[in-house]
């Protein structure tokens, strides 16, 4: 199943909790199945059980005249840093001998379509298509068994980024959360639909030109060690998002760079996932 949150002028515009079937969202939320797609996180398999089960009773909207958001608040965004081999080897200054990890703070997250400013405080603004899992359960000290089945599904996230920034005194934290880097989206596949997250294809355009065309199989740490060793530092709790690096092609590396600028539009897409688009605007 393919989450989502979604508004609709029907609904009053508030926010809801909703299945993507084709150009259709079912709605769990007037349904009784959900108030949001995080209660369904949380409520682990019994919670999608009684999803399954009312789902063809849910009403349902086009999904041309619904606005999807980010299809989850998540408590935590922790990002793995150079987990491909291409990015790594396009990276002079990357020694990798374990998982490297930094947080996108929830504040910074939105949904497809928002338009995000370039911050007057950087001209270096790139993008970055992350391939991203979505925890279900409790996971702490979890050894590399533990961790598939702990997973609820996997998103897309744009690891939007200032570069003259995050490489300026190693301000990593600031560089990765101006208002709006993070967006999310456009649905959350659950498990069960997207069985091989180890071969999935990512692709980024800007303004229609392909600059990254990668796979998870460049992952130079597989997802269970990732998240396994990642455990061990922070506890991980229903709803966190935790992303898996971004492959070859980022701007910052590009000959000549390529950086984004106002009135840009970048789209990432990842194969069963779908296509997140993000307009750049003036800030």
């Amino acid at each position: 199943m393919k989450f989502v949150t979604f508004s609709h002028r029907q609904a009053g515009h508030r926010q809801h909790a909703g299945i993507l079937d084709g150009e259709q969202v079912a709605c769990l939320t007037e349904a009784g199945l959900a108030a949001s797609v995080l209660e369904v996180v949380q409520g682990g398999g019994a919670a999608l059980e009684k999803v399954r089960a009312g789902l063809a009773k849910a009403p349902r909207y086009a999904l041309a005249d619904t606005i999807l958001e980010a299809p989850i608040r998540p408590g935590k965004v922790l990002c793995s840093g150079i987990n491909y081999k291409g990015h790594a080897e396009e990276n002079p200054n990357a020694k990798m001998t374990e998982p490297f990890f930094f947080a996108k703070l929830p504040s910074s997250v939105v949904g497809p379509d928002v338009r995000v400013e370039k911050p007057v405080r950087t001209e270096q603004m790139d993008y970055e298509v992350e391939f991203t899992a979505v925890i279900g359960k409790h996971l702490h000290k979890a050894s590399e068994a533990d961790v598939m089945p702990a997973i609820f599904g996997y998103t897309l996230l744009n690891d939007i980024s200032a570069r003259d920034v995050q490489f300026k005194d190693n301000q990593i934290t600031i560089g990765k959360n101006f208002a709006g880097f993070a967006p999310i989206g456009p649905c959350i596949v659950t498990t069960d639909e997207l069985t091989r997250p180890d071969d999935v294809t990512l692709k980024t355009r800007l303004n229609g030109k392909l600059l990254q065309n990668g796979s998870t199989s460049d992952w130079l740490f597989p997802l269970p060690r990732l998240i396994s060793f990642l455990s061990h530092y922070v506890p991980l709790e229903p709803g966190d998002l935790v992303s898996t690096g971004t492959p070859a092609g980022v701007g910052a590396f590009q000959k000549p760079q390529i950086f984004m600028k106002a009135g840009d539009v970048v789209e990432i897409e990842a194969a069963g996932i779908g296509v997140l688009r993000t307009p750049i605007v003036a800030g």
